[in-house]
């Protein structure tokens, strides 16, 4: 039933493998991109400048900072944003690296110091937020609190679990990934498809047919088996910032459903327990991009939150 409804939509869609390629450089930011080189890696990012306390956004598994188009704008109002592309994905360079929150970890607390941004707070998405935790944890001094879009690292996975995803995401999957195989991965990931969802596959249709794309294929299963391999949920309790979560009520991802199943609620609320004087936002119907899904919710939420810090 599922494969008859996904091949009856993808029969009325735009054909994006019939456009041009599309180089990273030519990827959509809610703002005006800069670059910068940290230890040897170009890194792309957005600054809104001003005098505003900071906001540093990480993205998530294969996406870029497009996908804070809801939150940049918005929150510029009364806050430095600023949002860079993970070295690997976007605008960014793929450098031959292990790409694991750790690293991620360090190639974030470097930019921040070469942008002049000493301290701040970190909205992290999925992928992104056990990067945010991961700073937490290895440079508390960076983090003046954290707002955490149904973060990747308070589910745990078995070692048979892991080991089955390192093994199914090897360096060539993304490249193998056709245009119905990415609509129905954005089907999974957002549950508003709206007109910035249908911008946002085909670009990542047009970007896969350039070259840089090899890098970021090498990129997405490196991430994979770096959440795996370095897991943050036995280190929560150590987190002192101030950590706001917010998930989606009807989030496809998180818990996954092939290895753990359950609900998100439990994993929210578990992340929020174990996080020292964490707090926690559920919002109905959003999936697991819920700052894309909800973004008038999620923009209110994290605007309370960061009053109080």
């Amino acid at each position: 039933m599922l494969t008859t409804l996904l091949t009856g939509l993808l029969g009325c869609v735009p054909k994006y493998s019939e456009l041009p390629a599309l180089a990273p450089a030519g990827l959509e930011a809610p703002l005006p991109v800069q670059t910068v080189e940290v230890n040897g890696v170009e890194v792309a990012y957005v600054d809104s400048g001003g005098d505003g306390p900071p906001l540093v956004f990480i993205h998530g598994l294969s996406s870029y900072m497009g996908f804070w188009e809801y939150q940049l704008p918005e929150l510029a109002r009364d806050y430095r944003v600023l949002a860079l592309d993970l070295p690997g994905f976007g605008a960014s360079a793929r450098p031959d690296a292990p790409c694991t929150p750790p690293w991620y970890a360090e190639v974030v607390s470097d930019w921040m110091h070469a942008v002049g941004v000493p301290e701040a707070v970190l909205v992290g998405h999925s992928m992104g937020g056990q990067i945010a935790l991961t700073m937490a944890l290895d440079h508390p001094e960076r983090v003046r609190g954290l707002v955490l879009s149904a973060p990747a690292g308070v589910e745990t996975f078995s070692r048979g679990a892991g080991d089955w995803m390192k093994d199914y995401w090897h360096e060539e999957r993304a490249l193998e990934s056709n245009e119905a195989a990415v609509r129905a991965s954005m089907q999974l990931v957002f549950n508003n498809h709206d007109e910035g969802v249908e911008r946002l596959i085909e670009e990542r249709v047009r970007l896969g047919m350039d070259p840089a794309f090899r890098g970021t294929s090498v990129a997405v299963s490196r991430s994979i088996a770096g959440m795996i391999d370095h897991p943050v949920a036995h280190r929560l309790d150590d987190i002192t910032a101030p950590t706001l979560f917010i998930f989606g009520s009807d989030d496809r991802l998180i818990p996954n459903a092939i290895f753990n199943g359950g609900r998100t609620r439990a994993v929210a609320e578990a992340g929020r327990d174990a996080v020292p004087g964490a707090e926690l936002v559920l919002l109905k119907g959003a999936g697991h991009t819920v700052h894309h899904d909800d973004p008038a919710g999620f923009n209110a939420a994290a605007l309370a939150f960061l009053s109080k810090l």
